[in-house]
């Protein structure tokens, strides 16, 4: 938003009304904001532009956060998971893993994924492999069409998005190129819900025994493990441990660690951005500082005159802090409300494939607010020092 259309003013004396509790200093820190309105406008809106992009990813992040561990817990009904201890999603367990888990007693079903890529047209797309005869017991996979038992026959599942998107139903036939046996028709047995798909980390499922036909690997990505009846967590997380014990690469999860484990990348990504993103907003805030600092030259003569009718070094302290505080207020309100409603319409975007629903961090976004008002009145500190020290009869002859 360009500074000179941003209706500074009218914000200005609409945030200071709470700074008219603290009398006339108050009331003048929020004229003195709404009489120099470009001025305003390009100090609130550096800080704004800042502002909007913490907002924007903290919004975004938690969202996809929230549908993936809602999505994982709907779908997966598996007691824990076993998977790499490095969160490689292509492999890093190997198949002896899979054979030591389920050989357990504490162990009812273990179902092994494997994660693919293949070429798709000009994109490189990836798949999920599965067991057919074990998948079902470990999830609460829902097909709106065809049936997993299908996969046997060397076939592929969809997400519906992907089906509506490629106009593709059961019984057609998709194209897919893999680096070992070039490129394949497979029929399209059946299309899964894009919530189960989202929990399964692709879009497009095959099974096991196809995937050995058209890679090379054998390797496994995630071995869901349901326990025997009559186990309890503790001692199925105990035995399962025992049994891998000499493969470290291999760490057993419950739900919540596991989903942990898919959400990482978001919290690293949502930590560097955000770190980032601080450092523009300090930048901002310096220019704060320095705004306030040219008004207070600007305005000597004026300060001076409000000293000599009475106003004391304190009062003159505050209106100077007063009006900081009013520049981050009302780039707060600019940026966060900014920042929200760009990333709830990401969100809505993206929930069209992956239903994700848009979350709030409260917590998170109040935290924002609270440091940067508090940073706002740091900003104020010097430049309302160097007013309060100023001469009176010296501030009255500047010209």
């Amino acid at each position: 938003m360009p500074a000179s259309v941003f209706p500074a003013p009218a914000a200005a004396r609409l945030l200071g009304r709470p700074l008219h509790g603290f009398g006339t200093p108050g009331r003048l820190a929020s004229e003195s904001a709404a009489r120099t309105p470009r001025r305003t406008a390009a100090t609130a809106l550096a800080l704004a532009l800042g502002l909007a992009l913490v907002s924007f990813t903290a919004v975004l992040a938690t969202s996809v956060k929230r549908s993936v561990q809602q999505t994982y817990a709907e779908t997966v009904s598996a007691d824990f998971v076993v998977e790499s201890a490095r969160n490689e999603m292509l492999g890093g367990l190997p198949a002896t893993v899979h054979h030591h888990v389920a050989g357990l007693p504490e162990v009812a079903v273990a179902s092994r994924l494997r994660y693919g890529h293949w070429k798709d047209g000009e994109t490189v797309s990836a798949l999920t492999a599965v067991d057919p005869a074990t998948l079902p017991r470990v999830t609460a996979l829902k097909l709106t069409a065809g049936s997993l038992d299908a996969l046997n026959t060397g076939g592929v599942i969809l997400a519906g998005h992907v089906a509506a998107e490629r106009g593709l139903t059961v019984g057609d036939r998709l194209p897919m190129t893999f680096s070992r046996t070039g490129t394949q028709d497979l029929p399209v047995v059946g299309l899964l819900r894009d919530r189960d798909a989202q929990a399964l980390q692709t879009d497009y499922v095959i099974s096991l025994d196809t995937y050995a036909k058209h890679y090379a690997e054998d390797v496994d990505a995630s071995v869901f493990v349901k326990l025997a009846g009559g186990v309890s967590l503790a001692a199925g997380q105990r035995a399962l441990a025992a049994a891998l014990a000499d493969m470290p690469t291999a760490e057993v999860r419950d739900q919540a660690a596991a989903v942990a484990g898919r959400t990482a990348t978001i919290d690293q990504v949502l930590g560097l951005v955000t770190a980032l993103l601080l450092l523009t907003i300090v930048i901002a805030l310096l220019g704060i500082t320095n705004t306030l600092a040219l008004s207070v030259s600007e305005r000597t003569r004026e300060i001076g005159l409000l000293r000599a009718v009475g106003m004391t070094s304190t009062q003159l302290r505050t209106m100077v802090r007063g009006e900081a505080a009013l520049l981050a207020a009302l780039a707060t309100v600019v940026g966060v409300g900014l920042g929200v409603a760009l990333g709830a319409g990401t969100v809505r975007q993206l929930g069209v494939a992956a239903e994700a629903a848009v979350v709030l961090p409260v917590a998170q976004l109040a935290l924002v607010v609270a440091v940067t008002l508090a940073a706002g009145l740091v900003a104020g500190l010097l430049p309302a020092r160097r007013a309060a020290r100023l001469d009176v009869l010296t501030a009255i002859t500047h010209p």
